[in-house]
């Protein structure tokens, strides 16, 4: 499966941001099929979210937006948090259509793992709520480490400096 995510970076420019991206992500992801990250490969630039590259192209830039357009730059932000948003109203939908009592799930765990989905959507909906990255997260600040912009956006303010979202699509 894929999905489009858009990473915020502070670089001097576009090339330099997809750079340290890519460099970053390949450091997170370790060996290739190492299992050590939630995605085992990707294509900075949009891959093939981007209108204006071949699907397998790493490195356009034409879908990377700067912090000096505030606007733009604000408004992907704004459709990554509603986009996550969506995401876990369709897990707490199928959370809430699961009826699942969670003292009589407990009350029968006996210490082994348990191979059924019952707990999925849950246990997503508590990953989104505690910020874990993941394919549902859409927005990932790989300077602060967080899924949420509000550090990205403190430093935009206080300290200044330029701020790029690469597109980067993700497989998993």
């Amino acid at each position: 499966m894929h999905v489009l995510q858009y990473i915020a970076v502070k670089a001097d420019s576009p090339e330099e941001a997809i750079i340290n991206v890519r460099t970053s992500l390949e450091s997170i992801m370790g060996e290739a099929g190492s299992g050590a990250t939630w995605y085992d490969w990707f294509i900075t630039g949009g891959g093939r979210f981007n209108p204006n590259s071949e699907p397998y192209t790493d490195g356009d830039e034409s879908m990377i937006v700067s912090s000096e357009d505030s606007e733009a730059f604000e408004a992907i932000i704004v459709e990554c948090i509603e986009s996550r948003m969506r995401e876990f109203n369709r897990y707490r939908d199928e959370w809430q259509r699961a009826n699942i009592n969670l003292e009589s799930y407990f009350d029968m765990y006996e210490g082994d793992m348990d191979y059924s989905m019952q707990l999925y959507s849950l246990g997503k909906m508590i990953d989104m709520v505690q910020g874990n990255w993941d394919f549902n997260s859409y927005f990932f600040d790989i300077e602060n480490w967080s899924t949420n912009p509000l550090h990205m956006n403190s430093d935009r303010i206080n300290v200044g400096g330029q701020w790029y979202l690469v597109p980067v699509d993700f497989h998993f």
